[in-house]
């Protein structure tokens, strides 16, 4: 399911994005779910 508000369009401008991890889990310890958001953001 996409949602087009959420896509960006002009590619000329940095963009940054935050995220609130919920219970503080340190999600990024590993590759498998570091792979997954990545590609997400791709």
């Amino acid at each position: 399911m996409t949602r087009s508000r959420y896509k960006i369009f002009e590619t000329e401008y940095p963009y940054f994005l935050t995220h609130t991890i919920v219970g503080w889990l340190p999600i990024f310890t590993r590759k498998e779910a570091v792979e997954i958001v990545f590609e997400a953001w791709r």
